[in-house]
């Protein structure tokens, strides 16, 4: 980090999208609210350290639980059944991560690390435990409902957890509760500050009929995206879809090909515009992965939740339905009921967007920033 102004460091995962979205919205709000006051970065932080074998296991290790979900959900019940266990056996895998960490924060010397991700934030612990590392260290634990129990580091300085439910559970996990602050999910700016449908829809080019955004997340994985499409291009309704397959360049080959036989369907890969996508469309359909959801919430869109990898997810599209924020479809059936129920009554969504405010997702980014410094200043 600079000498010419005080480092705070994001450290991360790049494991799907979420971890980094998240780092990234936590630095773009610190930036907002203390505008030129730190130098803050986000790292990949075990592959910038050269980290490869636990980093690559990691990985690939989600990619592997996204295309088969039964494996993540086995795996995290086990991993819960022992949360002592869990964390001993991690503290032994990141060991060389922590060594790497522990040298390298003491030669940058930020004044602060903040980790978002479980294994990071036991890494950063075993640095300061085993290793010298004096920097503080903050954790986000990013998970709003069911997390799991690889977050239970309890010598960790300091946690904001997403929620009450994850503060009940990561103090059953050992964390202590006044290591813990409930604070929320932090949102990038672009979503809090989404321009209205008509801009939007201008800026992509879309037509002005009803659009379902279909999003299979960064690793473009989760449900039968044709049978899915195809339905709702089957179904008589006046509508568009947009699909958007992330890195998941097949599946993008196999959709164009539905796009030879309707106009109505288009086809994106990886973007990095959202919440331009979101703010053009009327509903957001996808597998109820946290940072999508809440993104989508932000943007005050109705959440189709058609699906889940991890437990974690299952919290959110029961939270989703029980709010009155969309709907849990497990089925194609249900997928087309609760698109042509919305096409058809305007006001619905209009009641979800008031609800999505409700929700106050820019006042509780605007208090990760506060907290964040609040820490960096006092040395935790």
């Amino acid at each position: 980090m600079s000498s010419e102004r005080p480092g705070i460091f994001f450290a991360t995962i790049a494991a799907g999208g979420g971890h980094v979205a998240g780092a990234h919205a936590m630095v773009e709000v610190v930036e907002r609210e203390y505008p030129k006051r730190f130098e803050m970065r986000v790292s990949d932080y075990m592959c910038e350290l050269g980290i490869s074998g636990l980093d690559t296991f990691h990985k690939e290790s989600w990619r592997r639980a996204l295309r088969r979900p039964v494996l993540a959900r086995l795996g995290q019940r086990a991993i819960d059944a022992f949360p002592h266990l869990t964390i001993a056996v991690e503290r032994r895998m990141v060991r060389d991560f922590a060594r790497a960490a522990a040298a390298d924060l003491q030669a940058k010397a930020p004044l602060l690390v903040v980790s978002n991700h479980g294994l990071i934030t036991t890494g950063l612990a075993e640095a300061k435990h085993r290793f010298g590392l004096e920097v503080p260290v903050l954790t986000f634990a990013t998970e709003v409902f069911n997390i799991s129990a690889y977050w239970g580091e309890p010598r960790a300085d300091g946690v904001i957890a997403a929620s009450e439910d994850g503060r009940r559970r990561l103090v059953r996990f050992g964390v202590p509760d006044e290591k813990i602050t409930v604070i929320g999910r932090p949102i990038r700016q672009a979503f809090l500050n989404a321009p209205p449908k008509s801009e939007a829809r201008k800026r992509l080019g879309f037509e002005d009929v009803f659009t379902c955004l279909i999003s299979f997340g960064g690793e473009g994985v989760g449900g039968n995206a044709r049978r899915m499409i195809s339905a709702l291009l089957d179904s008589g309704m006046p509508l568009q879809v947009v699909a958007i397959t992330g890195r998941n360049e097949p599946l993008k080959r196999e959709l164009l090909l539905l796009k030879q036989n309707a106009n109505r369907l288009r086809v994106e890969g990886f973007v990095d515009n959202m919440a331009e996508y979101l703010a053009a469309s009327d509903v957001f359909v996808g597998k109820a992965g946290p940072s999508s959801v809440y993104e989508a919430l932000a943007v005050g869109r109705p959440v189709l939740a058609t699906g889940y990898a991890a437990l974690n997810e299952l919290g959110v599209a029961r939270y989703v339905e029980r709010e009155g924020l969309g709907s849990f479809v497990r089925t194609t059936e249900d997928l087309l009921r609760e698109v042509r129920r919305y096409a058809a009554e305007p006001a619905l969504m209009v009641q979800v967007a008031r609800r999505c405010e409700a929700l106050a997702l820019a006042s509780r980014t605007e208090r990760f920033a506060h907290h964040i410094v609040r820490f960096a200043e006092t040395g935790g």
